[in-house]
């Protein structure tokens, strides 16, 4: 009897093994109006993650993540800066902000005002784009408008995080971010490890 070549060994072939990735892509919408904080934190966040210092930071930034403790698989990461509102005029739509302006990386930080319809574009275009969606809102902006806060939070966030960011001196200001910028890095950390 004849052995059918597909049963003899030397046509079997060990496949190559390819690595898999499986990563989540992780959007930040830093939520709040006029001096809540948002570009100190994203500047401090550059210095932390990145090992760059901006004095003035560029709008729409992608940077290679250095930081020891962020997985590889997680190699970049974007900072908007200015508020879509600031920019608006340059930007146009949500949309268009999106499609011609917006830095896709691993991991992406952008802001906004407390303009509702605005925010809720900005999470169906970063879920468009198969981010998860995370709403970063200050304490002190909740303090001045609890309402239009409240109403954003109601939107269709993946998550939310709360900043407590309580009024302070003007010379505390800045320790008072640093701590906030190495406990979202912490977040970072965490969050990269189980994705």
């Amino acid at each position: 009897m004849r052995e059918s070549k597909c049963c003899t060994t030397s046509y079997l072939k060990t496949p190559k093994t390819k690595i898999m990735t499986i990563k989540t892509k992780l959007l930040f919408i830093i939520i709040g109006d006029d001096r809540t904080g948002k570009t100190t934190l994203q500047k401090l966040l550059i210095e932390k993650l990145c090992n760059v210092t901006y004095g003035r930071l560029p709008t729409n930034t992608g940077l290679n993540i250095n930081h020891p403790e962020i997985k590889r698989k997680y190699q970049r990461i974007s900072f908007g800066n200015r508020s879509y509102q600031e920019k608006r005029n340059d930007y146009g739509t949500v949309e268009e902000y999106f499609n011609n302006h917006f830095n896709d990386c691993d991991i992406s930080f952008i802001s906004s005002h407390l303009v509702l319809s605005d925010v809720e574009q900005m999470i169906i275009n970063g879920k468009r784009r198969f981010f998860n969606v995370n709403g970063i809102f200050f304490s002190n902006s909740i303090h001045y408008s609890p309402l239009m806060n409240g109403q954003i939070s109601e939107l269709n966030w993946d998550e939310r995080f709360l900043v407590d960011n309580p009024l302070t001196e003007e010379n505390n200001i800045n320790n008072q971010l640093n701590t906030i910028a190495e406990n979202i890095v912490d977040l970072l950390i965490n969050r990269t490890k189980i994705s």
